[in-house]
């Protein structure tokens, strides 16, 4: 008979337990890199986000299901803002914090919510989902959002009233190209050239790119590393979210899942862009630079991540969020998906018409940018 657990945290949890249970190979998910944010204070008290994971074990204790569950206290991070809400809900005298949220700190990067155990059936899952809505209810709490969902998982949580949220966000996805000229000659002819010509403008200022990986970055390295991800919260009037102590946490428990692209001036390191990668794909999180240099952006955040991806024969490079920009350099606008419990009905139902609208917005929004890629069009 299945038996449900209330870990005070991530570290509670076995991690090789963790691990076996279905992340879809996504690095996020994955026990050190959520247990790295623990340990390094990026979340826990402070921070917003309070880990309340809910797990589900067999008779022998083997674990057989999981959501990687927090109780937040506002709404940052987490990249589906509901901060709207939160206002019209304390409008009408009441708290709509502490809410519930299952997702993956400060990271918009759709996958599996509901980990399972590979031989675990729908009897597991359901199990899993009736003990959580039924405890959010004798609880109180205002609400559960499910952030950055896999599609699939859609239908099992509208069946308990929650409602699907729709966004944009931008993907490069591999036409079938195995290095970075067959990729161009994917694109009209003004958009090689134009991406040719930004490359070159970097080159022509003295910079040139190295990636290290976990394994290969120092204490110096990874100290500087921090400082430029600092440094770009700064410039943008942003509080960063992470420690310095992630970065080298992350290093030592996930080696092989973090990649930094390191853009240097002689001995200097003038910028970098920090990538995790795993499940077949590379992901875009954070970047920054100690000076403006034309174009260094879009070389060490997209074109180095491209050529990265077309070398290891990945399928998907996820940027990072916002920025039509990235349409003229080949990412597409790709919808992703949230679903959220609202415990009172009339707040539900207002929420609801709201999102009908977005909806179609969002719809034609995504319709409206497929015009603006630069791939070429195929011949009659």
């Amino acid at each position: 008979m299945p038996h449900i657990r209330h870990p005070a945290s991530i570290g509670d949890i076995a991690p090789a337990a963790w691990d076996a249970l279905d992340t879809g190979g996504q690095p996020f998910l994955r026990h050190a890199y959520l247990k790295a944010l623990e340990d390094s204070g990026s979340v826990g008290p402070g921070t917003g986000w309070m880990p309340c994971p809910v797990t589900v074990e067999d008779d022998a204790g083997e674990l057989l299901a999981t959501v990687p569950l927090y109780q937040k206290h506002n709404s940052n991070g987490e990249f589906i803002f509901d901060w709207d809400w939160a206002e019209a809900y304390a409008a009408t005298g009441r708290d709509y914090y502490p809410k519930w949220v299952a997702a993956v700190p400060y990271t918009p990067i759709s996958g599996p919510r509901l980990l399972l155990a590979p031989h675990a059936g729908g009897k597991v899952r359901e199990t899993l989902l009736d003990h959580l809505y039924e405890l959010a209810r004798e609880r109180g709490v205002s609400s559960l959002h499910w952030l950055f969902l896999e599609p699939g998982e859609l239908p099992l949580l509208e069946a308990r009233d929650s409602l699907v949220r729709t966004g944009c966000h931008f993907e490069w996805r591999n036409p079938g190209a195995a290095r970075f000229d067959e990729w161009l000659a994917t694109l009209s002819s003004s958009r090689r050239k134009s991406i040719r010509r930004e490359r070159r403008r970097v080159r022509e200022a003295g910079i040139r790119c190295e990636w290290l990986t976990g394994t290969e970055l120092d204490a110096d390295t990874l100290a500087t590393v921090y400082e430029l991800y600092v440094t770009n919260y700064h410039v943008h009037g942003m509080r960063p979210y992470l420690t310095p102590g992630f970065f080298p946490a992350l290093a030592a428990t996930l080696p092989e899942a973090l990649a930094v692209c390191l853009a240097r001036r002689g001995g200097n390191i003038v910028a970098a862009a920090i990538f995790l990668e795993g499940g077949n794909a590379l992901y875009g999180r954070y970047w920054g630079a100690f000076e403006w240099v034309d174009c260094l952006h879009f070389e060490v955040c997209y074109y180095q991540g491209i050529e990265r991806a077309l070398a290891r024969g990945y399928n998907l490079f996820h940027p990072g969020v916002q920025g039509e920009h990235k349409l003229l350099r080949g990412f597409e606008p790709t919808l992703h998906y949230s679903a959220h419990w609202l415990r009172d009905d009339d707040f539900r139902r207002a929420v609801g018409h709201f999102l009908t609208r977005e909806r179609s917005a969002v719809d034609a929004y995504a319709d409206a940018a497929e015009r603006y890629l630069p791939y070429r069009k195929p011949g009659p």
